[in-house]
């Protein structure tokens, strides 16, 4: 598979759904759609930023804590990019495609909270209760 066949529009859906529940405070429906997320993100491959074979790690706060960007479709890795460049990140940065649980030993890392999808837009972040 290449970049360019990576389409992930029922997950954009399936945030932008999360992000209206939230607005209406329905949390029925936000773990609903969560559990849809789960299940929609079990078996895809996304485009998954790396440096030296190792996800790229972006810290969250300052006590260790990260996130690991992920992106839906080559547009969004493009802007992607263009994010980590004005925040000079982006050095030997690449990417590859691969289903979230490629990297297993990050679920062991309690300083792992999971991925943030399109970083650009800081559109959603797939906590690890959802992996």
């Amino acid at each position: 598979m290449n970049i360019e066949e990576i389409q992930h529009s029922e997950l954009k859906n399936h945030i932008n759904m999360i992000y209206m529940h939230g607005e209406n405070d329905n949390q029925e429906a936000i773990r609903k759609t969560e559990c849809e997320i789960k299940e929609y993100i079990r078996d895809k491959e996304f485009i998954i930023s790396v440096e030296d074979g190792k996800p790229v790690k972006i810290p969250y706060a300052n006590d260790g804590n990260y996130l690991v960007p992920i992106f839906t479709d080559a547009l969004e890795y493009k802007n992607g990019m263009q994010y980590f460049s004005l925040n000079v990140m982006d050095e030997n940065k690449e990417y590859i495609i691969e289903k979230l649980d490629y990297f297993k030993k990050l679920k062991e890392d309690p300083n792992f909270l999971g991925y943030i999808v399109n970083i650009a837009r800081v559109s959603y972040i797939i906590n690890i209760t959802l992996l």
